[in-house]
Order: C-alpha cells, then structure tokens, then sequence
C-alpha cells in the first residue's frame, strides 16, 4: 500500500467528493434542504484527488508529453533530453513544493460553513509537488545507475510495467 500510496490517497478523496456530492444532490432535491458545508469539503477534495493524483501519474509516466523532439533527436541525444527534461520537472516540483509549503503555512483563512482550514486545502499541492519532487530525483539518480531502467520507462512495454509497480 506505501508504494502506491498517492493513488490510494487520490482514490481515496475522488470516492468521498463522489458520495459526498451525492449526498448532496438527494438532500437538496429530494428532501430541498442541502448539505450546507458539502461544496467546501468537495474542493478541498478535488484539490487533494488532483495534486496527489499527478504525482501518481507521473510516478507511472502517464501525463500526456510530446515527443516530436525527442523523435527527431539522434539517439544519443535522447537520453540526455529525457534527463534534462526529468531535471526541469523535478527543479520545477521542488521550487513549487517550496511555495506551496509557504503558502499553507501562512494560511489563516477558514471555509465559512465546514470551517476547515484553508491549510487543508492548500497542503495537498504541498504533498503532489514533493512527491513528484521525489520521484523525480529517484529518476535522475536511476538515468546514471541503472541507465537501462531508466530508458525503459519511456518505451510503451516500460510504461506498461511501471503501470503494474
């Protein structure tokens, strides 16, 4: 369960906002009187089911990319493209865990019904861009230790089994 930990979170969150919402819609149709604090603990939830669930596609190397560059780039150039490119996301997660931890750590708001904490809502970038972070130095360290691993995530057999870790 620890290895697939963001796709339990995520799922976890999207199956609450699902009921939650339902919930929702039957209380204010069926009996009109809605669930006053269900739209604030359905955002909180969707920003945790986004943020934690694109680390976990890119833990899998799902997110869409385009490959018209490194298609048209010798093979030996391929390599070094996909480290430089693992090198932006993982400088460009680690710059954005960092504010985001700024930002949820300054936070004093309340939601007005469900008078959760914005910290709530605002952590969860925290936790997507640190684990996408994480993931990716793992990556930069695989390109050099264990090229082969490394390039084999980028094949569609590679994805297939990164898939089923």
């Amino acid at each position: 369960m620890l290895a697939n930990l963001e796709e339990v979170i995520a799922s976890v969150a999207i199956a609450l906002m699902l009921i939650i919402c339902s919930c929702n819609v039957f209380a204010r149709y069926v009996l009109h009187n809605a669930i006053s604090w269900s739209d604030e603990v359905c955002v909180c939830l969707l920003s945790w089911t986004t943020f934690v669930g694109a680390a976990a596609a890119y833990k899998r190397n799902l997110h869409y990319g385009m490959d018209f560059l490194i298609d048209h780039v010798p093979a030996g150039g391929k390599r070094a493209l996909r480290i430089f490119i693992t090198l932006c996301i993982t400088g460009a997660s680690i710059f954005l865990a960092w504010y985001s931890l700024q930002l949820t750590l300054k936070a004093v708001k309340v939601m007005p019904y469900s008078r959760l904490s914005y910290k709530w809502l605002d952590s969860a970038a925290v936790i997507g861009f640190a684990s996408m972070a994480l993931h990716g130095l793992y990556y930069l360290i695989q390109a050099f230790a264990q090229p082969q691993k490394f390039e084999a995530r980028f094949s569609p057999a590679g994805q297939e089994e990164a898939t089923e870790e």
